[in-house]
């Protein structure tokens, strides 16, 4: 059984509690048992604190005794292992409260990052919402997706948890059903969905009225082109040195204007610039050289 496996065994494991399907728990446990789970396995994911909190919150006595004799297997072959000693075998296949205390402390902090990635699957897993039929499918895709995302920010925590809350987010949107269909549909694959932008994964109404404000934004705000102006030979250019210079006024209402000028008088309905002809230098009124 690898990684993968076992973290969708667990995300299993918990939603079976909240359900209460405790045969199913119990299935899924036996897999566990058969399968043989490595240390690296046991401290790279979160199955021993999912066993943990099945131990303090079922109430069903076999599936606590079957969890609890899987947890001592692993507490001895993690002792074995990692230590290079036997430890001591559990009366009647249970484990102490010491022995859980101290197997839970040593994958504490091993465990503290898998944590979270088992918590982003779930999420994600929510965010699907799948029916009955697509259960299983989308639980292989919520894994999936924060495989790749999680190999996309590996070296930053903090960047992987908002790219997980940027496509949680997306999933749960109704305006982005598209992007549901297209995973279970398989139209788009888990590795280009944790790639996608913000802008890519809108929808095509988001995406058409974004494009027309961007449109509109440029044609308003940008400085007009091919004003001629009027020339003057009164200014000398700062940059070249030549006194070549046209001097053009436009409204202030087409211009996106820095700071220091929309600091001047309302009643200044209009904006002037010179350009040099000689090499194209543009500036305003605070920066000519008059002659």
């Amino acid at each position: 059984m690898d990684a993968k496996e076992i973290i969708h065994c667990a995300v299993q494991i918990e939603r079976s509690l909240t359900d209460r399907s405790y045969g199913n728990i119990l299935t899924l446990l036996g897999d566990l048992y058969k399968s043989q789970v490595t240390t690296e396995q046991l401290e790279t994911t979160d199955i021993v604190k999912v066993l943990y909190r099945l131990l303090r919150s079922c109430s069903d006595d076999s599936v606590k005794q079957t969890a609890k004799g899987l947890l001592s297997k692993w507490k001895r072959q993690y002792s074995k292992e990692t230590h290079g000693v036997k430890s001591r075998e559990a009366g009647d296949g249970g484990v102490s409260k010491q022995e859980d205390s101290n197997f839970e402390v040593e994958h504490a902090a091993s465990c503290s990052f898998s944590s979270v990635r088992s918590k982003c699957v779930q999420l994600l897993l929510s965010a699907l919402c799948p029916e009955p039929p697509d259960q299983h499918k989308a639980a292989d895709l919520a894994t999936d997706i924060e495989k790749h995302v999680h190999e996309l920010h590996t070296s930053s925590q903090v960047k992987y948890k908002a790219c997980v809350r940027s496509r949680v987010a997306n999933l749960r949107n109704p305006k982005h059903k598209h992007l549901r269909q297209g995973l279970l549909s398989g139209s788009l694959s888990p590795e280009a969905f944790s790639q996608m932008s913000a802008e890519e994964m809108a929808g095509a109404e988001l995406r058409q009225l974004r494009e027309e404000y961007s449109s509109r934004g440029v044609i308003e705000r940008q400085l007009p082109h091919g004003v001629e102006g009027t020339q003057t030979h009164k200014i000398r250019c700062k940059n070249c040195g030549g006194s070549d210079c046209r001097v053009t006024q436009v409204s202030r209402g087409a211009l996106f204007l820095p700071a220091w000028v929309k600091q001047s008088g309302p009643d200044d309905d209009s904006m002037t610039f010179v350009t040099c002809s000689g090499c194209g230098q543009q500036w305003y009124h605070s920066g000519w050289v008059c002659l």
